[in-house]
């Protein structure tokens, strides 16, 4: 290949419509492509954009997302295919993410694609070493490149905290979590942790789009367990706040006492990084990927209630001089990642492989 010759990337961009677009996935595919459409060197094209008459020669064709039990990949001849698979979190606890038989055709199917990629980049160590292990794909062609959290979303200043706290009924008082409710969320032993913090004036507060009474299983946890541990007073959902209306994110991650980040299991763990951007101290579980990201900049628990408590009272308790500090530095430590960074390491992907396809076919 040409050294000024620039590369074409077809882009898939099927994640950014639907209910993918405003998930985390959505989230990495936008900011992703934003970025990458910043490098000289790379010339993207959407996919979405292209029409059949087209005669675009793609040198790459990059899918974004990888659904283990849903037909997000193509087998087809193509060999410069680069996927990025961010997490295989079911298959670590198969008996809570149930497949069913059409689910384990497809999950056949899937890995029968992915096998035929060139690259498969993924979020974390910790992720790669799952792809591995459960996917079976070599480890010469997984490529580790950490995201990062949303250059927009920053610390907001007081009255835009008093305003947001005000619309939507927070206390003054409260931990934040930002995410899901599925099973590896660990959300039943967060919501128990309220009832070993002694400090009553503490609320949990829960923000994600599923928290919302429906008929699924890790829903009917939450009541269980609310009911169990008698804190349902004590702990408020927040299901009407978009993710992309970054100043009330921001302003929501700001006001916190601090972030709790309590999974069992995370192929990257995002809001770790968001937390630290808008200066919010983290409790986080001492595991996978959540290792990698949270450093020496969080304050790691065991994913247990009492534990989660243990360590919520400790940071509850910092004075004013330890909390500043340890805030400021974990913000330095948020901007060593970044989506320029993150563009640039997906740009060298690509290059790897043409080398690799170049040297295979002299």
């Amino acid at each position: 290949m040409q050294a000024d010759k620039k590369i074409t990337v077809v882009f898939e961009t099927s994640v950014l419509a639907g209910e993918h677009s405003s998930r985390g996935i959505g989230t990495y595919a936008r900011l992703l492509l934003e970025h990458l459409e910043g490098i000289s060197e790379i010339e993207v094209h959407k996919s979405s954009t292209m029409s059949k008459t087209d005669t675009i020669k793609p040198d790459i064709i990059h899918y974004p997302f990888f659904d283990l039990y849903f037909d997000t990949l193509p087998i087809n001849p193509f060999k410069n295919k680069v996927v990025t698979v961010h997490d295989v979190i079911p298959l670590i606890f198969p008996e809570y993410y149930k497949a069913g038989i059409k689910g384990k055709l497809r999950l056949k199917k899937q890995k029968l694609a992915l096998r035929s990629a060139a690259a498969v980049i993924t979020d974390s160590q910790a992720s790669k070493a799952d792809i591995i292990k459960h996917l079976r794909i070599p480890e010469h062609k997984i490529h580790v490149v950490y995201l990062a959290a949303n250059p927009s979303l920053r610390a907001q200043d007081e009255d835009i905290i008093k305003r947001v706290k005000y619309k939507n009924k927070l206390p003054d008082k409260y931990i934040l979590y930002v995410g899901d409710i599925n099973y590896n969320k660990n959300i039943p032993q967060l919501i128990k942790m309220m009832k070993f913090i002694e400090d009553e004036s503490v609320t949990l507060v829960c923000l994600g789009r599923n928290f919302t009474p429906q008929e699924i299983p890790e829903w009917q946890w939450i009541e269980t367990q609310l009911a169990l541990s008698d804190v349902s007073d004590r702990v408020v959902f927040l299901n009407n706040v978009l993710t992309e209306s970054l100043d009330e994110l921001g302003a929501i991650y700001t006001g916190a006492q601090l972030y709790i980040q309590p999974s069992l299991y995370e192929g990257f763990g995002l809001p770790v990084l968001e937390a630290m951007q808008c200066r919010t101290p983290v409790v986080c579980s001492r595991n996978s990927s959540l290792l990698e990201v949270g450093g020496e900049h969080v304050v790691f628990s065991e994913p247990t209630a009492e534990d989660f408590a243990a360590k919520v009272a400790e940071v509850l308790s910092w004075s004013k001089t330890r909390r500043d500090t340890f805030i400021r530095e974990a913000y330095k430590w948020s901007q060593n990642f970044s989506w320029d960074k993150t563009a640039q390491e997906t740009a060298t992907v690509y290059k790897k492989v043409l080398k690799l396809n170049h040297e295979k076919s002299e």
